[in-house]
């Protein structure tokens, strides 16, 4: 997989070398079961036209950009883990688009002219509530108008678990609760975060909230289950598991510990 940054000054430049190609759009943080069913919709579209698959994402996060710094995030994933499991997935171009308040005022159709029939193309996959363009008025049943009828379009339905949308803002509300084993169902996976010892949680990651929780640590040294307790969104009590003191390592996060202390709400 190739991981392609495009920003205004170089747009024309990337119009002219990226083949035609099927299409996938979202932000994809977290990378959860709907937004497989998204790039897996997309790939299928890719093999029966012979076309490369791209993903086409956004960085930074919009609500970032558009509150000028004022809205503090919560990332699910940094962009190096997106492209890994992007790869998995087979996808062949990553295409990451850097989000400013010049490109977040681009008019519906002149990001379609611009940025997806101008980087080549000729399908797009979307969920059914994505949007694009100044105010978000673009929405996948104006695509088609939007491109003069130059795009196909497949509009993948709602992704639901027990009767609610699976979205990666429900995700974080679940991180906000402690309600880690939930995650695993709509990632299809248990939820992980990178920590190093001396810098604590790595970039574009959220910890789940306060409480005590069973998790795997994982490194080249050290492959152990344990119980450790989250103090605050930066701080981690990991009790008697000896920590590499120099080693960044992985915090998969299988179930919370449900007492009077620590409640996790569901």
């Amino acid at each position: 997989m190739r991981t392609i940054f495009i920003n205004q000054e170089d747009l024309v430049y990337w119009q002219a070398r990226i083949p035609e190609h099927v299409i996938a759009l979202g932000f994809f943080d977290g990378l959860h079961k709907g937004h497989k069913k998204v790039i897996l919709e997309a790939k299928k579209v890719a093999n029966e036209k012979n076309q490369p698959l791209s993903v086409m994402s956004f960085f930074p996060h919009p609500k970032s950009v558009l509150s000028k710094g004022k809205v503090e995030v919560e990332y699910l994933m940094p962009l190096e883990e997106k492209q890994k499991q992007l790869a998995l997935l087979e996808v062949d171009y990553f295409l990451v688009v850097e989000f400013t308040m010049e490109f977040a005022a681009l008019s519906p159709k002149q990001f379609i002219k611009d940025y997806v029939l101008g980087l080549g193309a000729t399908h797009v996959v979307c969920g059914y509530d994505y949007t694009y363009g100044k105010m978000g008025t673009g929405s996948p049943s104006s695509i088609v108008a939007d491109s003069m009828g130059k795009l196909d379009v497949s509009i993948v339905p709602k992704v639901d678990l027990r009767g609610d949308k699976i979205s990666s803002t429900r995700i974080r509300e679940l991180l906000s609760a402690g309600n880690v084993s939930f995650i695993s169902e709509l990632i299809g996976e248990p939820y992980s975060v990178e920590w190093c010892p001396q810098n604590g949680l790595l970039p574009y990651y959220t910890l789940p909230t306060a409480g005590e929780y069973e998790v795997t640590i994982t490194s080249n040294l050290i492959n152990q289950n344990a119980t450790i307790r989250v103090i605050n969104k930066t701080k981690i009590d990991y009790g008697s598991v000896e920590i590499p003191s120099n080693n960044r390592f992985t915090i998969t996060w299988h179930q919370e510990i449900r007492d009077e202390k620590y409640k996790a709400i569901s």
